[in-house]
């Protein structure tokens, strides 16, 4: 096991600089997942680290080693990829075994380490088996086992779910969710699913356009966004946004259509461009003379556990709510919305989120 260090790692294509001076430590044994939007720079990053990418300025350190300048096989790393790359002619023991034939690993070492993560994927049965014969759900693992048999320091994965159809894929994040567990190893996981990031990060690294946005534990970019783009990518569904201004810098702020409300935030937001942010969950329904405001159910979706509510606030997007499943709204229908102050984010004009006077108790 190793932890990684990236100190002001940078990339340019050509004059285009697609990876800005970023910084990050990673801790032996810990599971961080790179998440954000295409484009952001997520899976370049991973591909420097992995040496797969010439790094363009600053440091890539695995253990204590400067890893600029070593090539990707003597790294002590493991890449599984969103491609399940397998080799079609030959077995699951095979695929697994190559790289180490390859480097001229001992016969019965070898064996020892298939063996052993095949026991660890639940393989053993399927060892005889060619790719063809597998399932996606097996072919992954066919996959992550090749890399357990290097006994890597760190485990890369590049969106190594995205191909799946959505049960395996949450079979998938439960088994490698274990895997770290037995293995207790390094690993950094980069995927644009945020639902995987809040499943499985011990931290999460939210990047925009090749720069860090904010890194935390799942809990703390829920209940803490930095600002309003974390707010809005970490959640599902996304944080509600709506305008806002300031009621004479007390904290008290109004959205179009509401009375004052209270927002419990640290300073004095004397300002007009702000936005008020609250998650779907966190709205209580009330009669329409009792809400923070009032609005029409333009869309029920009813989950069976869960409905979702798509609410006309006069806003440009739906206001969504989250309700129980037996919730009797239906379209047309006006109700009352409540906004509990201490669920309340508020954001500046350039997104920053002002600071809550009370951490959430949650991770307080």
């Amino acid at each position: 096991m190793a932890q990684l260090v990236l100190n002001d790692v940078r990339k340019r294509f050509g004059k285009t600089e697609v990876i800005h001076g970023v910084d990050l430590e990673v801790k032996d044994g810990e599971f961080v997942v790179f998440v954000g939007p295409s484009g952001c720079g997520k899976s370049t990053l991973l591909r420097m680290i992995a040496g797969l990418e010439e790094v363009s300025g600053g440091d890539v350190i695995i253990g204590d080693e400067r890893m600029n300048e070593i090539a990707p096989s003597d790294r002590g790393i493991a890449m599984v990829f969103q491609s399940y790359a397998l080799y079609p002619h030959k077995d699951v023991y095979g695929n697994m075994a190559f790289a180490l034939r390859h480097a001229g690993e001992d016969k019965k070492v070898i064996d020892e380490r298939v063996r052993k993560a095949a026991d660890i994927l639940g393989l053993e049965p399927l060892l005889k088996r060619r790719p063809k014969e597998l399932s996606g759900g097996q072919r992954q693992r066919v996959a992550i086992g090749r890399a357990i048999v290097r006994d890597p320091a760190i485990f890369l994965f590049d969106e190594p779910l995205s191909n799946l159809d959505a049960a395996l894929r949450v079979q998938m994040r439960v088994e490698i969710l274990r895997l770290h567990q037995q293995l207790k190893t390094t690993m950094v996981y980069v995927t644009h699913d945020q639902v995987e990031a809040m499943t499985l990060a011990d931290r999460i690294v939210v990047l925009r356009d090749g720069r860090i946005e904010q890194v935390g534990t799942p809990l703390e970019l829920y209940h803490h966004p930095q600002n309003q783009f974390v707010a809005g990518f970490i959640g599902s569904p996304k944080m509600n946004f709506l305008p806002a201004r300031s009621e004479g810098g007390s904290g008290r702020v109004t959205v179009p259509g509401s009375d004052p409300i209270d927002v419990p935030v640290k300073g004095s937001p004397d300002v007009s461009d702000l936005t008020l942010g609250i998650r779907p969950e966190h709205v209580g329904i009330v009669p329409p003379d009792q809400g923070t405001i009032t609005g029409e159910v333009m869309v029920a979706e009813r989950l069976g556990g869960e409905t979702y509510l798509h609410v006309d606030l006069g806003a440009d997007d739906p206001f969504v709510v989250k309700a129980d499943g037996s919730a009797a709204q239906k379209s047309g229908e006006r109700i009352g919305l409540r906004f509990p102050p201490e669920a309340l984010h508020l954001f500046a004009k350039d997104g920053a989120a002002f600071e809550h006077r009370e951490r959430h108790s949650l991770i307080a």
